[in-house]
């Protein structure tokens, strides 16, 4: 009778009959080594790794946000002589006073559309205030990328 023993590493015949465990394939008490059903087989410091860079990226692109939001941001509300609050905000935002509902739309229309409103005449009877067209009423001024507009539609 042959004796029975420990599988020698590069032995040409397998204990037995029987073949030879794969290394790292056989656990003693649990059988084969698999995957859990739905288990990826990422190693857990690749997962580590790769939550860190999105943690980080989702900080990243929030710190930009404020960043961006704070330097965008629009110059205080005033008051003028005849008592309506103006405010200069970059082109393609809307002041404070207009910044809801159907003046929010309003007000969009108004800087979107210079001409359209430039030939209508203002019919509020604030000719005596400089308005020259309707237009006035909404937008009082606007330079290179910034328009400066008054609340006197909204009042």
């Amino acid at each position: 009778m042959r004796r029975q023993g420990r599988r020698i590493r590069g032995a040409p015949l397998p204990r037995g009959g029987v073949p030879a465990p794969v290394a790292g394939r056989l656990r003693r008490g649990y059988g084969t080594r698999r995957a859990a059903p739905g288990r990826s087989r990422i190693p857990l410091a690749t997962k580590r790794v790769t939550r860190v860079i999105g943690v980080l990226l989702i900080l990243g692109l929030a710190a930009a946000g404020v960043i961006w939001w704070i330097g965008a941001e629009a110059q205080p509300v005033t008051v003028d002589e005849i008592g309506d609050e103006n405010q200069t905000v970059p082109r393609g935002q809307l002041p404070l006073f207009a910044a809801k509902g159907d003046a929010a739309r309003l007000y969009a229309f108004a800087a979107a559309n210079a001409d359209t409103l430039r030939w209508m005449p203002c019919t509020c009877g604030c000719a005596r205030s400089g308005h020259s067209s309707n237009r006035s009423c909404y937008v009082k001024a606007e330079t290179d990328g910034l328009v400066t507009f008054t609340s006197h539609a909204a009042t």
